[in-house]
């Protein structure tokens, strides 16, 4: 149990790893932390920190700087294609061999990379052709260059 409305916050956006421009409700925040008083004066805080704007209809929106201050900077194109990479040699797939893109992307997502970071990111390994698309949809295969590229995001 949390003792204070800004360590409910706090929790509350961890948990969730809101991006800049992502917003949540105050509704959501009084679930976890039932004292309205106490929560609205630890959000207009917040506000005067920079770290969240009050938005239309009772949500709240992470800023640039308050995504900053929770989880440090965004993930370069370069860092999300380092993950993809990574991820990839994590699970062994081999040259040629078929994978389902889904659950790597869901591992990549739990680790706070966004639909948003990956296709740019896809888009350059593609070009890169260090993978390429398999038969069936949703599948790719690696590369004979997605596999010399591998020794290079280790």
């Amino acid at each position: 149990m949390v003792s204070t409305a800004l360590e409910a916050i706090t929790n509350f956006i961890n948990a969730r790893g809101f991006r800049e421009g992502e917003t949540f409700s105050f509704a959501s925040l009084q679930i976890r932390y039932p004292h309205q008083d106490e929560l609205l004066a630890a959000l207009k805080a917040m506000g005067e920190e920079g770290v969240i704007e009050e938005a239309p209809a009772g949500t709240y929106k992470m800023t640039k700087a308050g995504y900053a201050k929770f989880f440090g900077a965004p993930p370069t194109e370069d860092d999300t294609v380092k993950a993809i990479m990574n991820e990839i040699a994590a699970r062994g797939i081999k040259v040629g061999k078929s994978f389902l893109w889904t659950p790597l992307q869901e591992t990549l997502q739990l680790k706070r990379f966004r639909a948003d970071d990956l296709k740019p990111a896809l888009d350059t390994i593609f070009s890169n052709r260090w993978l390429e698309n398999a038969p069936l949809p949703g599948f790719f295969k690696l590369t004979e260059a997605g596999s010399a590229a591998l020794g290079t995001n280790g």
